[in-house]
Parts: C-alpha cells; sequence; structure tokens
C-alpha cells in the first residue's frame, strides 16, 4: 500500500480550526463533553478539492467515544467585513468521533472562518435529536 500524499496525510489541527471547534463545542448538546474531550488527539485532513476550509477529522480508537452520529444541533453562519453572510460551518459526528468540520459558502470558497466572524443557532435542517440517531439508522 502506498504511503498517504503529503496533502492527506494527518496534521495537526490549526489554532483557527481549533479555536472553531472550540466554539461549535461550547455550546451544550448531548455528547458535546465528549467530543471536546475528541480535540485534544484529533487531526485533520483536507476534506474538499474546491479550496474551502472543509476537513476530514479523525480521532484515534483509543479515544473516549461520544455515543452520537450525524450532525451537530449546532451550526453557524459565517459573516463577511459587511456583517453579510457569506456561508456556514457544520460538524458531523460519525460512530461517536469527531468526523468532519463543513465550511460552506455562498460564493467563492471560504477558508476555515475566524470564530469571531460566526454567530451560532440551532442546525435548521436536522432534528435537535439527529446527533442521537446511531449511524447505522442514518438516511
Amino acid at each position: 500500500m502506498a504511503a498517504p500524499s503529503a496533502d492527506r496525510a494527518p496534521r495537526p489541527l490549526t489554532g483557527t480550526e481549533r479555536a472553531l471547534l472550540d466554539a461549535l463545542l461550547a455550546h451544550d448538546f448531548t455528547g458535546a463533553g465528549v467530543l471536546r474531550a475528541q480535540l485534544d488527539t484529533a487531526t485533520a485532513t483536507p476534506g474538499c478539492t474546491c479550496g474551502c476550509g472543509t476537513i476530514d477529522l479523525h480521532v484515534p480508537g483509543t479515544a473516549p467515544n461520544a455515543g452520537v452520529a450525524g450532525p451537530a444541533p449546532v451550526e453557524g453562519t459565517v459573516h463577511g467585513p459587511d456583517g453579510r453572510p457569506t456561508g456556514g460551518v457544520l460538524l458531523f459526528v460519525e460512530d461517536g468521533r469527531l468526523a468532519r468540520l463543513d465550511v460552506t459558502s455562498h460564493g467563492d470558497p471560504l477558508p476555515v472562518p475566524d470564530p469571531a466572524d460566526v454567530t451560532w443557532g440551532d442546525t435548521a435542517w436536522a432534528r435537535p435529536d439527529t446527533v442521537r440517531r446511531p449511524a447505522r439508522y442514518r438516511r
């Protein structure tokens, strides 16, 4: 088996990635405390090829398991310098482990935003209990 390419090799979270995940996981929802603990050992790889800040998250099997799966019930709206929404942030959990931080855009790809540029609210398209359903029940 070939070694992963340098851009696909897991790397430590950047300061901005960690700060954004800390801000999202500061909200109280099922499994959030365990997911916060997973950040200490999480690594990242690029999650998209468009140039956006989306990352895939990797947590060792020895890390505590949050017992949840699906999108976190909290999502962020990214605001530009003029205060208008420019994109969003959403966290996905698979099999009780941090799995993906999606950074979406209303135009050109966005890098990982500074947490100061994000407002947080309930995930609009997911039910509040979505994160609690085991992965085997996801559609």
